[in-house]
């Protein structure tokens, strides 16, 4: 299992192009993807499926079955509108096979552009991504109340009993935290306008390559001659590329990185999920 340390979140999982994906930000009580589930994962609460690859959302299976033989209350699991139907059948007959009984679960289906309240103070957003199927990506905020510049410096008494009266003396701000895009040939910083400042955005980079090029149009799967804008345009703090493909060496990859981004500023702001 990888462990890659970003600030004050820590990002473990594994990412192989069609392989398997998964990935937990614990700190935030969440999963990204669930290709296969470590049984470390499986308190974890919240789960957010990105599109119906086999290697991306197939470890469902352990993670229902685990948390329901362990008495667990069903965590929330998140998916594309497009498939929950046909993913709910998969799961009600892997349990009639495995106990001839019905998993208790709680699937939750998202679309591009909703907003997903998912803990007291946190929210997710699923963005548009471009891939070969229905997909989408996550962006999470953190939800806070700020006082409002009027109330600046009034005792604590006096903002009591301006709430008590109902008067609002906040504004509630989103600060973007984390965004996971799955699988996406392309990445636009317009796809939601908090989504170039998030401190940490992950992206798959596939494919390394010059004679990769057509493979990754073909794929919908991002390239790393994409990488040199996204680095370019993004404002936050650190950009972790995954889903390598399996052809690829640590060195290989490594190298290609180096190569395609010499300044080490920007180089320093890419870290390898490998």
């Amino acid at each position: 299992m990888t462990l890659l340390n970003c600030g004050t979140l820590t990002i473990e999982g594994k990412s192989v192009g069609g392989l398997a994906t998964y990935m937990r930000v614990k700190e935030l009580d969440l999963i990204f993807d669930l290709g296969r589930c470590p049984i470390s994962f499986i308190g974890t609460n919240h789960v957010f499926i990105t599109h119906f690859h086999l290697d991306h959302y197939f470890g469902l299976p352990i993670y229902v079955s685990q948390r329901w033989i362990s008495n667990m209350p069903p965590g929330e699991v998140f998916v594309p509108a497009e498939g929950i139907e046909q993913l709910q059948n998969i799961l009600d007959s892997i349990a009639k096979l495995d106990s001839q009984r019905t998993w208790n679960h709680r699937l939750v289906p998202v679309k591009v552009g909703d907003r997903i309240p998912f803990r007291r103070n946190l929210v997710a957003y699923a963005i548009a991504v471009n891939h070969t199927i229905p997909a989408v990506g996550y962006l999470v905020c953190e939800v806070r109340d700020k006082l409002k510049p009027e109330h600046l410096g009034r005792p604590g008494a006096e903002i009591a009993e301006l709430r008590r009266k109902g008067v609002p003396v906040t504004n509630r701000l989103e600060l973007p935290i984390i965004a996971y895009l799955g699988d996406t040939q392309t990445v636009s910083m317009e796809t939601h306008p908090l989504l170039a400042r998030c401190q940490i955005l992950v992206c798959e980079c596939t494919f390394l390559l010059p004679e990769d090029r057509q493979r990754a149009e073909k794929t919908k799967h991002f390239h790393l001659d994409s990488l040199i804008s996204l680095v370019k345009n993004f404002n936050g703090d650190k950009i972790v590329l995954t889903h390598f493909s399996q052809r690829y060496s640590t060195h290989l990859i490594q190298k290609q990185i180096e190569q395609a981004i010499p300044d080490p500023a920007q180089r320093a702001k890419i870290g390898l999920f490998i």
